[in-house]
């Protein structure tokens, strides 16, 4: 895959051509000129060596500063969009106060992340951000920060669903994309990235990692196909067809049944049982298998999973999560209002394991789940935090608006409850629970 940057501009600038820069990044597949498909290569597959095929793209700003121009002015007349993060970062034509505390060194141009676009059957794999963050790496040169507005890029054909319920839904979970590449809440909905931070750099290295893996488990997942496998460019003249091929790799192949997690997923009494099933049906190797079946047999309501966890780190990274979501709960599933309104309730509840990234906001930016309970969710290691399920609720912090907890998964995952701790849960109030 190659990302293409394009702008243009006139040899004179004229109006605020100066002070405001399009940049349009095409996302393209290509076809790997050293591969030949099954049935031979065509006309088609030379198009695509060549040329590639768009599979997505990017628009971002830079807004100039020191050209004479009011950066609000010209970034009204351009869109309604780039005005409302513009209007929030900037007062009288000047970065606001509250910026330049937010930024290390607020001087210097403004890069906007417009918009990212994906076709459909590339979506789910954790792309957009990889291709965001590789675009903000080439184009923040000379940039004191990089901003953003999560919001709904498409609308579903009945505009009457989209409620103000399901905008703001929306938005947490792509706000929560860009806080994987370093973006962080500033005011009225818009996201600042600080480009003299470590942190962005180390958060692409992390999401080069992961697209490293994802693709380096697609084509093990194409090897151990026992069928004929597939072509890598397209099966027709339409580049469009390409990216359908484009399956997780983790998943089981067409045919095959997953199965669907019984009850609330809360108790450990069947995960251990589902655990196997999903195994049974996956295409992961026998031996990655045992050593997590091994492990997962070894896991008590007690056990310290971060220690465990050591045991499973180098299987296939979907087993890995498949591994944690069978032993653990992401906290989204699990409703604390009534033991939150009053923590005496929470009995055998109380010494129930949580693991989080940053549960005690100690370290800058959002805590998470672990396992598959988030886009950006990393895998048990040394580094986790843990703590009872009490302490957690007691922290006032991490509940608060702008606290560490992340809104889509809501920051925590917990141990899987014993049939005490789970009968528990189930006699809190049905009215309050909803």
């Amino acid at each position: 895959m190659r990302l293409t940057y394009t702008h243009g501009h006139p040899a004179v600038p004229y109006d605020y051509e100066d002070t405001l820069e399009n940049w349009h990044v095409s996302v393209r597949a290509f076809h790997d000129d050293e591969e030949e498909c099954d049935d031979g290569c065509t006309a088609a597959c030379e198009r695509l060596i060549e040329d590639g095929s768009e599979v997505g793209w990017l628009r971002l700003w830079r807004l100039r500063d020191y050209t004479g121009e009011d950066r609000w002015t010209v970034a009204d007349a351009e869109s309604g969009d780039l005005e409302s993060i513009a209007a929030v970062v900037l007062e009288d034509g000047e970065y606001s106060g509250p910026f330049e505390e937010a930024i290390e060194c607020p001087v210097g141009d403004l890069l906007i992340l417009d918009r990212v676009f994906l076709s459909k059957p590339w979506r789910g794999f954790g792309l957009g951000p990889v291709f965001a963050a590789e675009a903000v790496r080439r184009l923040s040169g000379g940039c004191c920060a990089v901003a953003a507005e999560p919001g709904m890029a498409e609308w579903p054909e009945d505009r009457d669903e989209v409620t103000e319920a399901y905008r703001a839904a929306a938005k947490r979970k792509i706000a929560a994309l860009w806080e994987s590449i370093g973006f962080h809440a500033f005011q009225d909905g818009v996201q600042l990235l600080d480009t003299s931070l470590r942190e962005p750099a180390d958060l692409l290295r992390q999401r080069r990692g992961d697209l490293q893996e994802l693709s380096a488990a697609y084509q093990a997942h194409l090897d151990g196909r026992t069928t004929v496998k597939p072509r890598p460019g397209v099966t027709s003249p339409a580049p469009a067809q390409l990216p359908a091929q484009h399956e997780p790799p983790h998943r089981p192949d067409p045919g095959m049944q997953t199965v669907e997690e019984r009850g609330d997923g809360l108790a450990a009494a069947t995960s251990l049982a589902e655990f196997k099933q999903r195994c049974a049906s996956s295409g992961w190797s026998q031996s990655d298998r045992t050593i997590a079946l091994t492990a997962a047999e070894r896991d008590t309501h007690d056990t310290d999973l971060r220690e465990l966890a050591a045991q499973v780190g180098g299987v296939h990274f979907g087993l890995r999560d498949a591994w944690v979501d069978a032993l653990t709960f992401p906290g989204r599933r699990f409703d604390l209002r009534p033991f939150r309104q009053n923590p005496a309730t929470l009995g055998p509840l109380a010494s129930v394991w949580v693991y989080g990234s940053n549960l005690d906001g100690r370290y800058q930016g959002r805590s998470h789940a672990v396992g598959g309970a988030c886009q950006h969710s990393r895998f048990l290691n040394p580094d986790t935090q843990r703590m009872t399920l009490a302490q957690l609720v007691e922290m006032d912090g991490f509940w608060e608006w702008n606290g560490p907890s992340c809104a889509f998964c809501d920051g925590w995952s917990g141990q899987r409850l014993t049939p005490i701790q789970h009968a528990h849960y189930l006699s809190a109030p049905v009215d309050l629970r909803g």
